[in-house]
């Protein structure tokens, strides 16, 4: 089938079976039954729902008169390309964060109308699935195992629920500290070096104002 061979590259593997399906005057039913698979599969093949196995498209380029290089060359469906192992990486949304003090973080709990970008003292790009993120310059021996000195931590402050054992940003005396959260006892963790940091037991309201999803070494 010469005329197929001058699909254009980016054609999706589904596309290729299904117009080469047509050239050989063959309905989705027909097909399926010479491949002994149901046609709501070949459907699914055509649909890029998913895409046939190997052995399957050595098949489906002998009974369509195609080569397989052709079939296999195309480009592969939304599902396959999510199995790689960045697919879940990239497709995560730039967002440049808003680079504030630790004084304007305890702002934002206490104002929930605050915009850290009023008062941004610059940006860094990052990729987060986070909507409403802004970084810190983080210099505390207390998390220095998890964050150096000069790390630039990213919080995420629509979410102040912190899981057991994750980082998160808290003011519980009025005062911006970043440490891992434990609920049983309610406690903010020290992760140093220093032995000398000690848990803060957490009695009411912790005062959280997010959680950490990024961190960058600044060098």
């Amino acid at each position: 089938m010469p005329e197929l061979e001058r699909l254009p590259v980016l054609t999706s593997i589904g596309e290729r079976i299904r117009q080469a399906r047509k050239a050989k005057g063959l309905n989705q039913a027909e097909l399926a039954l010479r491949l002994g698979v149901s046609q709501p599969t070949v459907a699914n093949w055509e649909a890029g729902v998913h895409d046939p196995r190997r052995l399957m498209l050595a098949k489906l380029a002998e009974a369509l008169g195609t080569s397989l290089e052709y079939l296999a060359q195309g480009a592969r469906s939304q599902i396959e390309r999510d199995k790689t192992a960045g697919a879940a990486y990239l497709r995560r949304a730039i967002r440049h964060a808003p680079v504030i003090s630790f004084a304007d973080a305890v702002r934002m709990l206490d104002d929930p109308l605050a915009d850290p970008h009023a008062v941004a003292e610059d940006y860094i790009p990052v990729t987060t699935n986070a909507e409403r993120v802004f970084a810190l310059f983080l210099d505390d021996e207390a998390v220095d195992l998890a964050f150096p000195k000069d790390t630039l931590v990213v919080i995420d402050y629509a979410d102040r629920h912190p899981a057991d054992g994750a980082f998160c940003l808290a003011a519980p005396h009025r005062q911006a500290i970043l440490r891992r959260w434990r609920e049983s006892p309610a406690r903010l963790e020290p992760h140093s070096s220093n032995p000398a940091h000690r848990p803060l037991a957490v009695v009411g309201d912790p005062r959280i104002i997010g959680c950490a999803r990024v961190s960058i070494r600044v060098h």
